[in-house]
């Protein structure tokens, strides 16, 4: 079996977990906003599930690879999908997390917030959304996504990055749509998110994920593991960040 993400293989799962998790979260994020560094973290600690981008086709074509589905009940896959995860990705002390862009809830046919059975929602945004249009941008043109030499390759450099005003620019525009998205929709459901600012987790680690824990009902380990993935950000980042600065009254295409 090839699978995409090694992570995504068995050798990852937790003990089988029979019925409902009594502990269900949404890690709501958007692309760059360190939410694959706080997923980590969570489940490095062993007792907060294995928050992963379930609903991404890459992951969702790995689960398909180890399980098939009835292709030909189309209203029952998510249902039947999410429910196959929790036998295997809910810690023992019966917590399951899923990390959820903002742009996955557009292609789920089913409600996500009735399909998790009212989950509780942790909101990691990053402050400095300039400096997340750019490491989105880089991944984008790179294909780096993630750093992590542990559990999946080090991922190779498709093409050199190119600075392009226009492309930060999009992608501000994209960040904003997603946070209006997500604003939206925990109106729509009264829900109240545990909110985790990047820049705040990165200074104070440990009170971070032990605040998420606190939030779930979650008693936290007495050490709180690194999350086992490096930061991205380098000299080029501050280098295009001080481009994009200097250029700001430089004409850009009107809308996003």
């Amino acid at each position: 079996m090839s699978l995409q993400y090694s992570t995504n293989g068995e050798r990852f799962d937790f003990p089988r977990f029979a019925g409902l998790p009594p502990v269900r979260y949404v890690l709501a994020s958007s692309p760059r906003c360190g939410s694959n560094m706080l997923a980590r973290a969570l489940w490095h600690t062993g007792v907060a599930g294995f928050a992963e981008d379930y609903l991404a086709d890459t992951h969702v074509l790995d689960y398909f690879e180890r399980w098939g589905f009835d292709a030909d009940d189309p209203d029952g896959l998510p249902v039947g999908y999410v429910r196959a995860l929790m036998r295997v990705r809910t810690s023992p002390n019966g917590v399951f997390g899923m990390k959820v862009h903002a742009g996955h809830l557009a292609g789920l046919e089913v409600d996500l917030h009735e399909l998790l059975a009212r989950p509780y929602y942790i909101h990691i945004r990053r402050r400095d959304r300039l400096r997340q249009a750019i490491s989105y941008t880089l991944a984008e043109q790179t294909g780096v996504w993630i750093v992590d030499g542990t559990f999946l390759p080090t991922g190779r450099v498709r093409s050199t990055p190119r600075y392009s005003r226009a492309e930060i620019r999009r992608h501000l525009c994209m960040l904003d749509h997603d946070e209006a998205t997500w604003a939206g929709y925990f109106d729509r459901h009264g829900v109240t998110p545990h909110v985790v600012v990047y820049e705040d987790l990165v200074a104070d680690y440990e009170d971070g994920i032990r605040d998420c824990l606190g939030f779930l009902g979650v008693e936290a380990p007495g050490r709180i593991p690194a999350p086992g993935i490096a930061r991205q950000a380098d000299e080029l980042t501050e280098q295009w960040v001080e481009r994009f600065r200097s250029n700001a009254n430089s004409p850009l295409p009107e809308g996003c």
